[in-house]
């Protein structure tokens, strides 16, 4: 870390849809002792960089969660977390065009 505040973004997987056209991408995000660690998920269109700063999330747990991704279809996708979300901070029932649905 640089910086007081600066966050760490370890990218852990991404999960094309069906078409391989969009991505759910898993990041952990660590940003010090005041700022609890969180998992978060975010859709990027396939051949777009994924950017922390910029990239909106759908999704915000805390703690470093095994998150669960099957897509369903080209819009729709299924989440879950292994053993379980401990604390939901942020779950989105859409990112743009892709529904999401939790588990």
């Amino acid at each position: 870390m640089s910086g007081f505040g600066a966050c760490r973004v370890v990218r852990q997987k991404a999960y094309a849809s069906p078409s391989g056209g969009k991505l759910v991408v898993v990041v952990w995000k660590a940003c010090g002792a005041n700022v609890p660690d969180s998992t978060q998920a975010s859709i990027i269109a396939r051949g777009r960089t994924f950017s922390p700063e910029s990239t909106p999330t759908f999704l915000s747990v805390r703690e470093h969660q095994d998150v669960r991704v099957a897509w369903t279809g080209e819009h729709a996708v299924r989440i879950g977390f292994i053993p379980g979300a401990a604390q939901i901070d942020k779950r989105d029932q859409r990112a743009g065009d892709v529904a999401i649905n939790y588990e």
